[in-house]
């Protein structure tokens, strides 16, 4: 009642104000009763909007004030042997109330109003119960009814609604009693030595009392562990490691995961799948060396301590053979250049040192990958391959210049000593200065025209620094450029990561396991040829587009399962090729059955919630649009009796 009488006054005291304004204080003109209406009846209006008045049930609106929210969740379709699903039962239900004049709304990760079909069932991938009682008390309703097997991920967000909205809200709960367990996560990590043993992790949860769950995974479809441990706590979560014996291939190999319990009655969580690098590690920083140096023992460690990334080196030491570079206790046997070229496709930066005249095919392509690079080119035809035309390596002593020229590590170098670090030498000239603008400068015998010892670019596929002198390892290797030495790499470093991740080195899916429910997004690197994409489930295309030249493109949501598929460019020629899954894996049944902070069936909602009914005002278009109409007519009022 004092909510009324608040809104009656301040309505007249409104009113009072515009004919006020209009008969007091305005010019006198014909229409000033007129305008005087216009300019209250908008304020009313928009005050009652304020007020969030509700019109009565059926005046103005269509639709009923008792609505079912029927979840349609995936975990709605669990059946424990052979009985009726939670959602069977519940859809039966929702039917009967449909009959008796209840409006039926399915909720999952989005509510939708409408009839509910024969056909229909539960696909939703989240259960969020609380934006349907949002659009509920929007909509004017008084009574709600939710069928629901109550595992509901937004459960804390829902007990907020209950308690705000005014509505009366009763559980009718399905699916009691359901035997299940499921994975929650699976994680095997990268095994940098083929000969090595890995530990993976399985995280499972269970939905109902379970003593014990069996844990078995494959590698590439074949046991390789299995082991029985206790069931957590229905709503906890255990984690189990698990030995995995040394892969028995190389590359990127896939592994799976399932659980197992008697009766099982939701089989979508029982599996995962997870891939692992064997050979190298995804995402790492990647030093490849053509040529003896002490350049990749200093720089290697120093740039794994300033990024942070996990850190793989290779040096030739044959026409196809590498030895990893480290401590001995952790270097391998020596791998071949196709282990090194997955390593390096997988990078997220590469180093790519010694690069001459006698690089092979395999080694130019590294010089051209997209992505974020530093390139030591040794020779004028290895500088062309990183698209800057040298000279000849110029032999001398070339001492850095104390100039720091504008570039992006200008402020990394900025207060440093650079007089009387070791000279440098064998710098690469280029044959057209103009394009080059060095981040580093130096000069012969420090007196010299100042030349660019390291060039910053930033360029379509990602961003490269080339580096167009020798002798950097010299400052590392004395105390008083140690700190410089530093400085400057961590600088580049930074540059390089601090851009867009760059294109991948062929066209590839972003993610090797897509979350359910998600579109496949592709990498692409620049390339004007025409391509063609095909994803195979099985013996069938389910997917067959032309790809673009560059950037990303998606090909839209897949069915959970396994994926081949392959780039082709022209009739028979396959570019590259490769495999991914669409995960099964749902945290449906992880959250514990219960009703959130309101009472089971027939009993009484919520206490302290003011119930009133009928639609709000607010959720109408017509008094927006009366409103509108209003300021507009009082205008073209205001403007044809002479008023500003």
């Amino acid at each position: 009642m004092i909510r009324w009488i608040l809104l009656l006054a301040l309505a007249a005291g409104l009113v009072a104000y515009s004919f006020w304004l209009y008969l007091r204080f305005e010019i006198a003109v014909p229409a000033a009763k007129w305008l005087a209406a216009a300019r209250a009846a908008t304020l009313v209006l928009a005050l009652l909007l304020l007020f969030d008045v509700r019109l009565p049930a059926g005046g103005g609106g269509s639709g009923s004030d008792e609505w079912v929210l029927l979840d349609a969740s995936l975990s709605m379709g669990a059946a424990p042997g052979g009985a009726a699903s939670a959602w069977e039962q519940a859809s039966a239900r929702a039917r009967e109330l449909e009959r008796d004049g209840w409006q039926v709304v399915t909720f999952g990760a989005e509510a939708e109003v409408g009839t509910l079909e024969d056909d229909a069932g539960p696909d939703a991938l989240r259960s969020l119960l609380a934006p349907a009682l949002d659009r509920a008390g929007e909509a004017g309703a008084r009574r709600v009814r939710v069928l629901s097997d109550l595992r509901l991920e937004d459960a804390v967000a829902v007990r907020s609604a209950l308690t705000a909205l005014p509505l009366e809200v009763e559980f009718e709960r399905f699916g009691d009693d359901l035997v299940n367990a499921g994975i929650s996560r699976f994680d095997v990590p990268d095994v940098a030595r083929p000969s090595s043993s890995a530990r993976a992790e399985v995280e499972i949860h269970v939905a109902s009392a379970v003593d014990s769950v069996t844990v078995s995974v494959f590698e590439e479809g074949a046991p390789v562990a299995e082991l029985r441990v206790p069931a957590p706590t229905p709503g906890l979560r255990a984690r189990i490691p698990v030995d995995l014996p040394p892969p028995r291939t190389t590359g990127r190999v896939r592994y799976s995961a399932s659980v197992a319990v008697p009766g099982d009655a939701f089989p979508s969580d029982d599996g995962a799948v997870a891939y692992a690098s064997v050979g190298h590690e995804e995402g790492a920083l990647v030093l490849v060396s053509l040529r003896a140096d002490w350049e990749p023992r200093h720089l290697l460690p120093l740039l794994g301590d300033v990024t942070g990334l996990p850190t793989l080196g290779y040096l030739r030491v044959g026409p196809d053979a590498f030895v990893p570079m480290g401590r001995a206790l952790d270097r391998g046997v020596p791998v071949d250049s196709a282990s090194v070229r997955r390593a390096a496709a997988d990078a997220t930066l590469l180093v790519l040192h010694g690069l001459g005249a006698d690089a092979d095919a395999w080694a130019r392509s590294l010089a051209s990958r997209p992505g974020r690079s530093v390139l030591f080119p040794t020779a004028a035809a290895g500088a062309a391959l990183t698209g800057i035309p040298t000279g000849e390596p110029r032999q001398g002593e070339w001492y850095v210049s104390g100039d720091i020229p504008t570039s992006p590590i200008a402020g990394t170098l900025a207060g440093v000593a650079l007089q009387g670090l070791p000279p440098l030498s064998d710098v690469l000239l280029p044959i057209d200065p103009a394009r080059v603008r060095g981040a580093l400068l130096v000069q012969l015998r420090g007196a010299g025209t100042p030349e660019a010892a390291l060039q910053l670019d930033e360029r379509p596929g990602g961003r490269v620094a080339v580096v167009l002198a020798s002798g950097f390892w010299r400052w590392a290797a004395r105390e008083n450029g140690r700190d410089v030495y530093r400085r400057l790499w961590s600088g580049v470093a930074g540059w390089l990561l601090s851009g867009e991740g760059g294109a991948a080195l062929e066209p590839r899916p972003t993610q090797w396991i897509v979350p359910r429910g998600e579109p496949v997004v592709w990498s692409l690197p620049v390339d004007s040829t025409a391509r063609r994409l095909v994803v195979s489930a099985g013996d069938s295309a389910v997917v067959d587009v032309p790809l673009a030249n560059e950037g990303s493109q998606s090909t839209g949501v897949l069915p959970p399962g396994s994926y081949a598929y392959r780039v082709e460019r022209g009739a028979d020629e396959v570019i590259a090729s490769g495999r991914f899954d669409v995960a099964e894996t749902t945290l449906e049944m992880a959250p514990v059955a219960a009703v959130p902070g309101a009472s089971e069936a027939g009993e009484t909602p919520a206490a302290g919630v003011e119930q009133r009914p009928g639609s709000p005002l607010r959720t109408r278009s017509w008094p927006y649009l009366l409103i509108i109409g209003l300021l507009c007519a009082e205008w073209i009022g205001r403007r044809r009796s002479g008023l500003r």
